[in-house]
């Protein structure tokens, strides 16, 4: 069967990690002098949220899988005698992942596997929720028996009906963010606005780039709106897969308390729509915020 192989950003939940035994490209989370690898373990999730590590007092700094961290993935499963490999990253605008996977794949291929190993490398387009949802359309394709060219071809078409959205709590601390990796997309003045008005965002992230959608006044209006966006889209019969994929950057299960939640839980069970949810990435969180949530649908409009 095919090997899939994901990022840290990706918002897959655990027990599919687990099940599928698929290995996770660890973006690199610098805390002061301190640096590791990200590796979705959820006792490390929970750490960093439960301490408020993620937050404006905190210089904390994200990175891409490096080269060599993934190419020493890749050469692990080929000892395993894995020879056909999709390996799916966070979107290449914002992270030099998909270029350090590519450069990997290179490497593997060019020192002893002799064109027996066939690696795929595809960018997603996408972030944290929408790479979830993503991946767990790629499992449904390796389930049916396709190969890995197949599969990388469909995930490449399928991913341009991936819509993925957050509620964004702090505006500002979104921005501060930004200009530590040298984004400037939010000026000061409308951060500052922002926090002074209480807006708050609903960002989406699309195949062709983020918008922001909707902005709302107060954040349970905000996530209310987020979660209504998609229980409509369900009742409307709109979704490509009965799926839809939702994240927060904090504990799992303050997820049931948030403005909203029940209504799309509601909108699902009538409509058989299976959600699945799960802790946001470390990158998700230290870049949009904690306590932000996100969800992403496969439709033909956003």
């Amino acid at each position: 069967m095919v090997q899939l192989v994901v990022d840290s950003g990706c918002d897959l939940p655990d027990e599919f990690l687990r099940k599928f035994s698929i290995p996770v490209l660890p973006h690199t989370v610098s805390v002061g002098k301190d640096v590791f690898g990200d590796q979705r373990n959820p006792a490390q999730m929970a750490h960093f949220y439960t301490l408020s590590l993620v937050d404006r007092s905190h210089q904390i700094v994200t990175g891409p899988a490096p080269t060599a961290e993934i190419e020493n993935t890749l050469r692990g499963l080929v000892q395993k005698g894995q020879t056909d490999i999709v390996v799916q990253t966070i979107n290449a605008a914002n992270s030099p992942t998909y270029a350090n996977a590519v450069a990997a794949a290179e490497n593997l291929a060019a020192h002893g596997t002799n064109g027996s190993v066939q690696v795929h490398t595809v960018d997603t387009h996408s972030l944290f929720s929408g790479q979830g949802l993503l991946a767990l359309y790629t499992l449904s394709l390796i389930r049916r028996g396709l190969d890995g060219a197949q599969v990388a071809t469909r995930t490449e078409e399928f991913r341009r009906k991936v819509h993925g959205y957050a509620a964004i709590r702090d505006v500002y601390y979104v921005r501060e963010r930004a200009r530590s990796k040298n984004e400037n997309s939010i000026s000061w003045l409308k951060a500052m606005a922002a926090r002074l008005l209480k807006l708050n965002p609903i960002l989406s992230m699309h195949h062709e780039g983020s918008t922001v959608t909707n902005t709302l006044r107060g954040y349970d209006r905000c996530t209310e709106a987020l979660f209504r966006l998609a229980a409509d889209k369900i009742r409307g019969g709109e979704l490509l897969m009965p799926i839809v994929m939702v994240s927060i950057a904090g504990k799992l299960e303050d997820l049931e308390k948030v403005p909203g939640y029940q209504l799309l839980k509601t909108a699902a069970a009538e409509n058989d729509v299976k959600i699945y949810h799960s802790v946001m990435s470390l990158s998700g969180g230290i870049n949009l915020g904690p306590g932000t949530v996100a969800l992403a649908l496969a439709a033909d409009k956003p």
